[in-house]
């Protein structure tokens, strides 16, 4: 059998329950006391953004953005642009 290294296909649907992925975002984000979105002059705690994103993404939108994150803790690069980016989504 061959696998695909496709691009496309670069988080494992199914690897981890909806509550887990609404665990590791909650924890991730509660590290951050407040998150400022990029040009637009508003800030958001990371406990509110982590609501808001469980009431409003999708479960596909979230384990993506737990990948994001996950890949990002392992190149030891900051979450925090990642977080910036779906606040400003959820905004506008």
């Amino acid at each position: 059998m061959i696998k695909s290294t496709s691009s496309t296909n670069t988080t494992v649907s199914n690897k981890y329950s909806l509550d887990i992925l609404h665990q590791m975002l909650n924890n991730e984000l509660s590290k951050y006391k407040h998150i400022k979105v990029p040009n637009i002059n508003h800030s958001v705690s990371g406990i509110e953004l982590a609501s808001w994103l469980m009431d409003s993404a999708s479960p596909k939108e979230i384990e993506e953005l737990v990948h994001m994150v996950n890949q990002a803790k392992k190149r030891s690069s900051n979450t925090k642009a990642i977080f910036q980016i779906a606040a400003a989504a959820l905004i506008k």
